[in-house]
């Protein structure tokens, strides 16, 4: 930890851009988390100045529009209080209900979201611990108004009232203490002397689970995961003990492969795509597959390579069909050889190694973190599905003897609609999310949209696609400025899947068709050279923005005419 502390004060002694300002305000001395905060964060690409707020004036500095903390601007606000210490000098709840302890940490949450709203910034709100001063000991869990009780009510209550508000992120204490466990979270000497209440060793693994928190906020979380499968998704190899052979019994190291399948079942169910990469014979692999034992069925993987070349060739290959970008997968294998290959060829991919004994498979998957998620939305949940309905895509194009007749055959259809308030969390995640078509990379903040949304010198519209498979999801988001003499496109986005296939024309065309209304013939845009975005400035260099970093004014593309507007 001192070399982790000398690291950050190498840091902060350099002259550095940062990205992010952010400040704590805490009802105790909070200031060791600073360098460890500080340093995960710049480890995760993500360099930000680290303070912290004036000693327990929390309410205080978000209610004085000129306190230290307004000064600073946070980009991201820390509200970390104490149960301890906002019961202070209040008898311990062993007899009074929980309503008035409830109301008065509700209180304090409400002031920090009307601040995160003023201020338009992230607010990350640190779910207090459980006390562990309990004058009943061991029956303070008989006592329905005891220690333990009160402090899961207003846990609880503090959830709910702040879980689904846009643009707050919730950070769980109990569940930082509990991972190293409480003789080695809290220091009472300190606690006496400077009111520092924690251990160096929970600082830090508070600062590097805030810290991944903050990424998941600010970075697209990992999509797909390429899976292994001998000694990875069951026990032995199959080539060797035979497709019966293979070890998915009950119980013993069988039960940990099965347990792993049933929590990869869990992760499809949020969002993510499962695929198989195995070198082995195919009809062995799909034998395994058909056992009964198995939890993992094939109609479950969104795409699989089986065969004896590469892995990396094969990802290769995977990353192709998926349209999906190489820092948005995961591989898991148990051998270190192939593990080492594939970083090799794309160190973009996380890598994880199932360890040598199978029972360990949970440790190595949470504690590498790229599987953490935010809760998903509608579109994250539908997400399979969209993969399953492209394979019946990919189908019908080999049926057809020209790309034309392929989209004619789709039935595409598109609707063009304002966001309303419950869209504006999936148009904030194109905008974070979306790469290869984009505009600009510009990304904006869940607040920062709204407020967008809300102005009358903005307009704003998203774009959903159908065609005789399926619904395709909110797929494209365009936002324009209105001028005086002009309208400028501020941002113009589509997910991979839809690309090719008449929607950006169409997008295109309706932004035309709505500044026609409002008077405008003048439409200017800039495409920036992003990494990746490529086919966003090949879009748009063929409507007359030729130069990235350059402004144009943008031609008017023909509405496609195999696309039914919905």
């Amino acid at each position: 930890m001192l070399q982790k502390r000398q690291s950050w004060q190498k840091i902060v002694s350099t002259e550095r851009a940062v990205q992010e300002r952010l400040i704590i305000l805490s009802t105790f001395t909070a200031n060791p988390i600073v360098p460890y905060l500080g340093l995960a964060l710049e480890e995760l690409g993500l360099p930000t100045d680290v303070r912290i707020g004036p000693y327990n004036q929390m309410a205080q500095q978000c209610l004085d529009e000129k306190s230290e903390t307004a000064r600073f601007t946070p980009t991201i606000l820390v509200a970390w209080p104490r149960l301890e210490d906002l019961w202070a000098g209040r008898d311990l709840p062993l007899a009074e209900s929980a309503e008035s302890f409830v109301q008065e940490a509700l209180e304090l949450a409400d002031i920090f979201l009307e601040t995160m709203r003023n201020w338009q910034t992230t607010l990350v709100f640190v779910l207090p611990a459980i006390p562990e001063e309990r004058p009943l000991g061991i029956g303070d869990a008989c006592n329905v108004t005891g220690i333990f009780a009160i402090a899961t009510a207003v846990r609880e209550a503090l959830r709910l009232r702040l879980a689904k508000q846009s643009g707050v992120l919730l950070l769980d204490l109990e569940e930082a203490i509990r991972s190293i466990g409480s003789a080695s979270a809290y220091n009472q000497r300190l606690l006496a002397i400077a009111h520092i209440p924690f251990s160096e060793t929970l600082f830090h693994s508070l600062g590097e689970r805030l810290a991944r928190l903050l990424l998941l906020s600010r970075k697209p979380a990992r999509k797909v995961i390429v899976l292994d499968a001998d000694n990875t998704l069951w026990g032995g190899v199959v080539g060797e003990n035979g497709p019966l052979g293979v070890d998915l019994d009950a119980n013993g190291p069988g039960a940990a492969y099965r347990d792993f399948q049933a929590f990869l079942l869990e992760l499809r169910r949020t969002g993510m795509l499962l695929t198989l990469c195995s070198k082995n014979d195919e009809a062995d692999v799909w034998e395994v597959f058909a056992r009964p034992e198995m939890l993992l069925k094939p109609e479950m993987l969104s795409a699989w390579r089986i065969g004896w070349q590469s892995k990396a060739a094969s990802i290769q290959e995977l990353v192709d069909e998926l349209k999906l970008g190489v820092d948005s997968f995961v591989f898991i294998d148990d051998n270190p050889a192939e593990i080492v290959e594939v970083q090799a060829v794309f160190p973009e991919i996380v890598c994880i190694q199932i360890p040598a004994d199978p029972v360990d498979w949970l440790e190595a998957l949470q504690s590498a973190g790229v599987l953490d998620r935010l809760p998903p939305l509608s579109e994250d949940l539908k997400r399979t599905g969209y993969y399953q309905q492209e394979r019946l895509r990919a189908a019908a194009r080999k049926e057809v003897t020209s790309p034309e007749a392929y989209l004619t055959q789709l039935q595409i259809e598109v609707r063009m609609f304002p966001p309303a308030a419950t869209n504006i969390p999936r148009l904030t995640q194109l905008i974070a999310k979306t790469n290869q078509f984009n505009l600009n990379c510009r990304r904006r903040s869940t607040l920062e949209l709204s407020q967008i949304c809300a102005e009358q010198s903005y307009i704003v519209h998203l774009t959903q696609a159908y065609d005789r498979f399926g619904d395709y999801g909110i797929v494209g988001a365009w936002i324009a400025r209105l001028n005086h003499d002009d309208i400028v496109l501020d941002t113009f986005v589509m997910s991979c899947r839809a690309m090719g296939r008449g929607v950006e024309e169409a997008m295109l065309a309706d932004l035309f068709e709505v500044a026609a209304k409002y008077g405008k013939s003048n439409l200017v845009a800039t495409v920036e050279e992003c990494q990746r975005n490529e086919p966003a400035r090949t879009f748009f260099a063929q409507f007359g923005c030729e130069t990235p970093g350059m402004s144009y004014h943008l031609r008017c593309p023909q509405w496609p005419s195999y696309i039914k507007r919905h």
